[in-house]
């Protein structure tokens, strides 16, 4: 009895007979349609009728059909995956800002390969190798210590490319971030309007990527407009860490017993001043006022809630899919320097100075 697969049924029985991938062919048969409609519908073609497209769909999915991704590169060449490089994604405002991207990469049909370099160049390196030999379409590149280098890399390999989270002086290079400079100076000139002049600072690692140092010339301008000395003794060095903030406390408690004021370069480090601060007996904000920069979910809830600079990093991290596509589609972009708007969120960790009396003694008697 001769088969001609006058029924979904026998079409999918004989395919499994035969033992075969599936391809195009078997889903345009089993759809009715031409390989050129089938084509169409997989490419996400609006010239396909919605019947029609649901038909393909339909044989697609019961075909367990698996488009042959080496193919349709060498057809389109396009990939569909994006690159992401970054270092510390396990922080609550960076993990925020992979949210972002993940969320506009999948609305765009965008998948994407992560990759954590925990800071390290040569880790970088290596992720840079693996995407390019998987033929991204493009790449986002987020608080890496190495920008220089791994930009140098990106543009020899010809791939459209975004930094995220970081300014970056390169007419060549689309960046989106928050205007760190600009954000420092509000926090400074904040805690100068209400009474504070001893202030100390925890920055980030000197040679960690832009946003550290656009925060320290925002911290600069401002002092130097409240007529503050620029003391660099009262600039601590942290890693953007819990841990580091609440070492970096006890350093500057031991060796600037005046201050009246501490402003850390991230909230996680804000969060481990306030613990150091509060386990030795000093009042925030009575004794000192803190602040902290990004505003992360946990500064609403801890005692005293924290004042900050809120960014949100999910919307950042849809800008940079949304910039990047753009690059990777050779559309013409205004301005390749993209700031996500930040807001001073003043809450109970800072205060007017001259509503509490500085308890000097209590700090003094509190060191170490």
């Amino acid at each position: 009895m001769l088969n001609i697969f006058n029924s979904e049924m026998d079409f999918i029985i004989d395919w499994e007979r035969k033992n075969m991938d599936v391809t195009m062919k078997d889903v345009a048969k089993l759809a009715g349609v031409s390989l050129s409609t089938v084509s169409r519908v997989l490419n996400d073609s609006s010239l396909v009728r919605e019947e029609t497209a649901r038909k393909v769909k339909k044989a697609v999915d019961k075909l367990d059909y698996q488009i042959n991704d080496s193919a349709r590169i060498l057809r389109t060449n396009t990939s569909n995956l994006i690159g992401v490089i970054g270092a510390g994604m396990e922080r609550p405002f960076l993990a925020n800002l992979l949210k972002g991207i993940e969320a506009e990469a999948r609305e765009r049909g965008f998948a994407l390969i992560y990759g954590d370099s925990d800071g390290e160049l040569e880790k970088e390196q290596s992720y840079l190798n693996i995407m390019k030999q998987k033929k991204i379409d493009g790449i986002i590149l987020i608080t890496t210590n190495y920008y220089n280098d791994l930009l140098s890399i990106v543009k020899n390999y010809k791939i459209p490319v975004v930094f995220a989270s970081g300014y970056i002086n390169d007419p060549e290079i689309s960046c989106v971030t928050v205007d760190n400079v600009a954000a420092a100076y509000d926090v400074v000139e904040y805690l100068c309007q209400v009474g504070h002049q001893d202030i100390a600072f925890i920055k980030g690692p000197d040679l960690d990527l832009l946003a550290s140092q656009e925060r320290l010339r925002g911290v600069k301008l401002a002092l130097r407009l409240s007529d503050i000395e620029y003391d660099p003794k009262r600039f601590i060095e942290g890693d953007f860490t819990f841990e580091s903030g609440y070492s970096a406390a006890k350093k500057i408690i031991n060796k600037f017993p005046d201050v009246t004021a501490i402003f850390a370069f991230n909230d996680e480090m804000a969060v481990g001043v306030i613990s150091y601060l509060k386990e030795h007996n000093i009042k925030v904000p009575e004794d000192i006022s803190v602040v902290g920069f990004d505003g992360i979910e946990l500064g609403k809830y801890i005692d005293p809630a924290l004042t900050t600079i809120k960014q949100s990093g999910y919307q950042l991290g849809l800008r940079s899919i949304e910039i990047l596509n753009r690059v990777i589609n050779q559309e013409k972009i205004e301005d390749n320097k993209v700031f996500i708007p930040h807001k001073l969120v003043v809450r109970e960790s800072t205060n007017k100075l001259n509503e509490f009396t500085t308890n000097k003694e209590v700090i003094s008697n509190n060191r170490g």
